[in-house]
């Protein structure tokens, strides 16, 4: 089980160092600048399908059904750039978080007999993360398709070649489907889909291996805390107390990058997953890849806010059982033992929160769904077909 487990995070840690080298986030001291301008170039590829989609919305502002559609990839564009940008603006911040976690963990795995204790239910978070990169890249790979199948079926047919937009577009300059400058929107559209693949996964990912990393942090101190003697009080305290400075300083780091993220994410994926229930709704005939699609960016959004609240959820429950193992520890009868415990047990169970706006627990999932259905139930009501 031990080695098992270790293998189980070995194979964490390279998931998401792959997914962070695409973004340039799991770089060195050596790397190149073509390297680390590789966030800006992800970032650049949204800009003119913004203004595509945007002018979409602007054009069929009176089409509640088409503006829905807008909207809701609108917001996913929105989305992805806010991360990209935040990242950008939070290298720092970021780098310090690896720089503390990364080895700390590390070394834990490496002491004998701490693997088992400390690497528990690394399989858990490790396949949320998988499932989150499998339904994002089928979601937008089948995005990607449905155009050329479209194209596959006229060539067969022996019909015009008419190429189709990835998504809902109008660009302001464009007179006719044809021509170097269509083809180039089309190429600059799938990078977007890319992009969209690559950074929704880095992104929410780290927030999960991050949240793990620090539930490794708090079990160690927890293993510390229950081997508490009247030999090594002195020794043993002073060295859970430097690891809970470091774990709260962890914590602030993880809110400040991550808070605006997490709390962005779980107002829009509201939005977004109102917006398709409301277009299949809507819908006389769904063909087969489309009904694949909607399902596959419907598991995406689902697993997305699931994994942020339970690996937020998972932390506060393990700082929780943290201050159940101080209370059991071994320091009744001792005075010295006995201030620095109640001062312990003074300590409120840590928790991540997105902007000091709101607590991140497994109750915002809940939330998160019950919202999308109003969301869904109001915009029926604005519905003239309705």
């Amino acid at each position: 089980m031990i080695v098992e487990n270790r293998k189980m995070y070995v194979r964490f840690q390279t998931l998401i160092r792959r997914l962070q080298l695409i973004i340039s986030f799991w770089s060195s001291k050596d790397s190149s600048i073509l390297f680390l301008s590789l966030p800006y170039l992800h970032l650049c590829a949204f800009v003119l399908p913004l203004i595509g989609v945007a002018n979409f919305f602007r054009t069929y502002i009176s089409n509640i059904n088409l503006v829905t559609k807008g909207l809701s990839v609108m917001v996913g564009y929105s989305t992805v750039m806010m991360k990209m940008i935040t990242f950008i603006v939070k290298r720092k911040e970021i780098n310090k978080l690896h720089s503390i976690l990364e080895p700390y963990v590390e070394k834990l795995v490496e002491k004998s007999g701490m693997s088992h204790d400390v690497l528990r239910e690394v399989s858990m978070f490790r396949r949320l993360c998988a499932t989150l990169t499998g339904c994002v890249t089928t979601s937008s790979t089948l995005y990607a398709v449905i155009p050329l199948v479209t194209v596959f079926n006229q060539w067969r047919h022996n019909k015009p070649i008419k190429m189709n937009h990835l998504y809902p577009v109008i660009y302001p300059w464009e007179k006719a489907p044809t021509g170097p400058v269509f083809y180039c929107q089309i190429i600059n559209e799938y990078f977007t889909t890319f992009s969209i693949i690559t950074v929704t996964s880095s992104v929410d990912s780290l927030f999960v291996y991050y949240a793990f990393q620090m539930v490794c942090m708090i079990r160690d101190i927890a293993h510390n805390i229950s081997s508490l003697t009247e030999e090594n009080c002195q020794e043993i305290i002073g060295k859970c107390v430097r690891q809970y400075t470091v774990l709260l300083e962890c914590r602030s780091e993880m809110d400040n990058v991550f808070g605006p993220i997490i709390l962005w994410s779980m107002g829009t994926n509201a939005v977004v997953l109102c917006g398709l229930i409301f277009q299949l709704s809507h819908a006389k005939t769904i063909p087969v890849l489309t009904m694949f699609l909607c399902a596959a960016y419907v598991a995406f959004k689902v697993t997305q806010i699931f994994m942020f609240a339970w690996a937020a959820s998972k932390f506060t429950t393990e700082s929780d059982d943290l201050s159940d193992t101080i209370y059991a520890a071994d320091w009744f009868g001792s005075k010295n033992r006995m201030k620095a415990i109640t001062i312990m047990l003074a300590q409120r169970p840590l928790v991540f929160t997105a902007c000091s706006f709101s607590t991140i627990s497994i109750e915002m999932f809940s939330a998160v769904m019950n919202t999308t259905i109003s969301y869904f139930l109001l915009l029926k009501n604005f519905d003239p077909d309705a």
